[in-house]
């Protein structure tokens, strides 16, 4: 049940492409929460695309995109973290296109060129702090609505997580 926020440039994306792009991003992060995904979940996942007039981006003049996805925490390992964050490059490379371009950033080729101004955050809320539905749900709540708990080993790695984060946090 992910929050999902796209800061860029007005005019960075045409509408085609936001609609196009929307589900391929729920769906990025969306797998790593519940497998498979639910239309409960895909349907309890925010996303909203913050576009900035030009004289207010000072990234250059080439468009650029800030991809923010707010998650419980609990629900990733560093596999399904590193997961969602190749899925949400690859989403773009599927609405965007790959033209071919290429560039190197301190010896690491970059292809498509304009991946090096896609920056993917995923920002884990610390369990007890996700508010929805009118109060506070720990993650495990959140698993059972969007249905992780149909997935046995989905569910025993997201109780295991929170228990750990749980017993981690000081207060």
């Amino acid at each position: 049940m992910p929050v999902l926020r796209i800061t860029c440039p007005e005019k960075a994306l045409t509408a085609e492409q936001k609609e196009k792009l929307a589900p391929l991003l729920i769906d990025a992060v969306m797998l790593q929460e519940v497998d498979p995904i639910t239309d409960e979940a895909r349907n309890g996942t925010f996303i909203v695309f913050n576009e900035i007039p030009q004289q207010n981006c000072f990234l250059g003049k080439d468009p650029f995109w800030l991809v923010e996805a707010i998650t419980a925490a609990g629900f990733f390992t560093q596999t399904r973290r590193d997961a969602a964050l190749t899925a949400v490059t690859k989403a773009f490379i599927s609405v965007l296109g790959d033209d071919g371009s290429s560039t190197e950033l301190q010896g690491v080729r970059i292809s498509p060129a304009y991946l090096k101004r896609l920056y993917a955050l995923l920002i884990e809320i610390p369990e007890g702090s996700w508010g929805a539905c009118g109060g506070n749900l720990s993650a495990l709540e959140i698993g059972h609505l969007i249905g992780s708990d149909k997935n046995p080993a989905r569910w025993s790695e997201l109780k295991e997580n929170t228990a750990k984060m749980t017993a981690a946090r000081p207060s």
